[in-house]
């Protein structure tokens, strides 16, 4: 009654004084943003003229992001803050008004006033994550946001801001700017969100998962702006100054800004040549990919060539690449002991005769180049969908093919990925895979350099003893690998090698449950396994922190979609199972001189691109790695996963045993399966006891054994199934 009394006698403010007071205050903040933060707002058409039922969501980068969004977005709407944060003295003036809703976000029970508010019409702000980031990216999302959605099916108003983290209001452990630019991006209204289909236990994690998935979407839209890699480059570079950009064994070190003018320095003098496609036989070194970003700068296209996958392969991707000039080494040509009668007649540009070539004249000029490096960055709509570079397929199956990646294709994959992995400017990437390799040359040599990180570059990802060494030396906290290299490294490592790892990320093929274990239990790190294909520059899916489910490669990135075809004699036992195919701006232009391939992806197929995996799609959207379509044997009627053989074989016998299996013809039943292996104490009954007790049937017992000293492996790591079944076809022909 008092209380009812004392606001009786207070004189509150009408609501034309209220408006004026409101508008005077949005002035003032826009001028702010203006002058401080050089203000991009993008969306603000797709701002609702009527507000009822609405949820705005967002990351949250800094103190200023709810500031931000009252400012510019032009209707009524609170803000839902913590009540002990509100209680801070500092903060008390901005989290305790009539624009915000504090509430206890320790007590589930508080959550029952912010759901009477948004079925009253009342717009409301949440920030998901609950907290400012510590990261950069998106951090854990709280169930209670997910609740209050499918609790109110409310519509969702997503908003990504980019650029909050760097500013004095972040809790950005350095770097952070007075006159950091800030862009907010206001995505489409989301329809509300529907879990009935789940189990009521369920709706809170289901509703959250969804939460995440639009604001993942919403910043891969934000950040991924048409550009060219070149463009990116000067930005990168000019942003992050002296900061170290690469390092090399050689001991070679480059700065952000050093890159650059060298890029400038090397991308000149190669560009004095006519030659559009330019090849590259080199190893992971700073030069390599310096020369890669110079020759970006001036328009030419790199054409890397895989040194490892023999002469053959090599003639065929310089003779569809219509190569003339190869760039590459005396040393390493001696060292890798290549057959260089595939070099006959082309004009070799070697590394040692480019240190007397290039002197203080040419030097000076690329600090011009530097400083005026403006005219560089510009480019003209339709620049991001030409070719940035051409990669060879590992052949693994087949004759290689020339995958042509445009810069659209290379950067949308670069910042679908960033949306997910919680990577930054304080990393250090340790790449010892190839550049030849999509892995190598987009997600560990280009990727760290999109969020200023620092890379160390290692000639081959086979010197087991002196990788981890490094890692230990450098201090690096970001290891990338397949589960052939990583298996090494364990087998070499000091258990205090790894000890500055955040994480380490398997591709290329299949973890195996014993490197996941031997990492975890050695090291106490968790691999996170991911699927990419060449063709999609390369990564599709990904198991990362926030969302992870093992035995699977993740889920899709954002700005990826999938369909699955179904395939004869193959179901999933969790969800969808079959043939994938993708679309999205990561999926390549198509193939290098390959009409056939090219008119099944773009004109049969419409754009979808025919992984050749079978995969099964989990209920909660986890993808689980079946086998490749071509690594099936249709026995008796009936489909066998060679791939699942080796892996249960791998399981039970230890991977000291090399093992693969391939299918040949049998009269009798079409194909049969032959097991090799490099172990001649293995024999017929053991295998066959050992694949029953998994549950295998009869038909996908092995025929027979065959031995071999050595089991023919591609460069990456992979088994070269095309040169096996050769050798066996060949031994059967005798």
């Amino acid at each position: 009654m008092k209380e009812a009394m004392k606001d009786k006698g207070k004189i509150r403010p009408g609501p034309f004084f209220r408006e004026l007071y409101e508008s005077a205050a949005r002035y003032i903040f826009k001028l702010y943003f203006r002058i401080f933060h050089n203000i991009k707002i993008i969306g603000l058409n797709n701002v609702p003229k009527k507000a009822g039922r609405l949820i705005i969501i967002s990351n949250h980068t800094c103190l200023l992001d709810g500031l931000l969004i009252w400012t510019y977005l032009q209707f009524k709407f609170k803000i839902i803050v913590d009540r002990k944060r509100a209680q801070e003295i500092l903060l008390r003036p901005f989290m305790k008004n009539r624009y915000t809703v504090p509430i206890d976000s320790m007590n589930p029970y508080s959550l029952k006033g912010v759901i009477e508010k948004v079925m009253e019409g009342i717009p409301l702000l949440i920030f998901p994550e609950g907290r400012m980031t510590r990261t950069g990216s998106i951090m854990k999302i709280y169930e209670g946001t997910g609740f209050v959605a499918y609790k109110t099916e409310a519509e969702i108003l997503p908003i990504h801001i980019k650029g909050g983290y760097d500013t004095i209001f972040s809790r950005k452990k350095g770097g952070r700017r007075i006159f950091a630019p800030i862009t907010m991006t206001i995505g489409k209204v989301q329809r509300p969100v529907n879990v009935k289909e789940y189990l009521p236990k369920e709706r809170k994690r289901r509703s959250a998962e969804e939460i995440y998935r639009i604001l993942s979407e919403i910043g891969y839209e934000a950040n991924n702006a048409p550009s060219t890699l070149s463009a990116e480059f000067i930005k990168i570079c000019k942003k992050n100054g002296k900061k170290t950009l690469y390092r090399d064994a050689t001991g070679t070190t480059v700065s952000y800004r050093r890159g650059l003018i060298g890029a400038f320095v090397l991308g000149r003098y190669i560009s004095r040549f006519k030659d559009r496609h330019i090849g590259i036989l080199l190893p992971n070194l700073v030069i390599t990919a310096l020369i890669f970003m110079g020759l970006q700068l001036f328009r030419k296209v790199p054409v890397f060539l895989n040194y490892s996958g023999g002469r053959r392969a090599l003639e065929h991707a310089i003779e569809i690449s219509d190569l003339e000039l190869i760039l590459t080494s005396r040393k390493f040509l001696n060292t890798i002991k290549l057959d260089q009668a595939a070099l006959k007649g082309k004009k070799l540009l070697f590394l040692e005769d480019l240190k007397d070539q290039l002197g203080v004249p040419q030097k000076i000029r690329a600090i011009f180049d530097y400083i005026g490096a403006a005219k560089y960055r510009a480019f003209k709509e339709g620049d991001e969908k030409e070719t940035a570079v051409i990669l060879f397929t590992s052949g693994s199956e087949g004759q290689p093919k020339g995958v042509c990646l445009s810069h659209e294709n290379i950067i949308s994959n670069i910042h679908q990925a960033l949306t997910k992995v919680d990577v930054n400017d304080s990393d250090y990437f340790m790449n010892a895979l190839p550049m030849f390799h999509s892995f190598g040359l987009i997600t560990g040599t280009i990727l760290p350099m999109f969020v200023g990180a620092k890379t160390f570059l290692y000639v081959s990802p086979l010197h087991y003893r002196i990788i981890p060494e490094i890692i230990y030396d450098q201090g690096c906290t970001i290891l990338m690998g397949t589960n052939t290299f990583l298996n090494g490294y364990w087998r070499k490592a000091h258990p205090y090698d790894f000890q500055t790892i955040r994480y380490i990320f398997a591709g290329a093929e299949p973890l195996s449950d014993i490197v996941f274990e031997r990492y975890a239990k050695t090291y106490g790190i968790r691999v996170f396994s991911g699927y990419g294909i060449t063709e999609c520059s390369p990564i599709i899916s990904i198991n990362h922190p926030l969302e992870y489910r093992y035995g699977t490669v993740g889920r899709f990135l954002p700005g990826i979609e999938y369909r699955i075809k179904p395939v004869e004699g193959i179901e999933g036992k969790e969800g969808d199972a079959g043939l994938l195919f993708v679309k999205g701006k990561n999926v390549m232009k198509g193939y290098l001189k390959n009409e056939e391939a090219n008119k099944k992806y773009i004109e049969e197929d419409g754009g979808w691109y025919d992984t050749g995996d079978i995969v099964e799609i989990t209920g909660d959207g986890f993808i689980r790695i079946i086998g490749r379509m071509k690594r099936f044997s249709k026995i008796s009627g009936e489909m066998v996963s060679l791939s699942a053989i080796e892996e249960a074989l791998i399981k039970e016998l230890g991977d000291k045993k090399s093992i693969a299996t391939v299918a040949v013809k049998d009269e009798k039943k079409g194909e049969k399966i032959v097991l090799v292996t490099d172990d001649p104490s293995l024999d017929i009954k053991e295998v066959r006891e050992r694949l029953k007790m998994h549950g295998f049937s009869e038909l996908a017992y092995p025929k027979e054994i065959f031995y071999l000293k050595e089991i023919p492996k591609l460069g990456t790591g992979k088994v070269d199934y095309v040169g096996l079944k050769g050798i066996l076809e060949d031994t059967i022909k005798r």
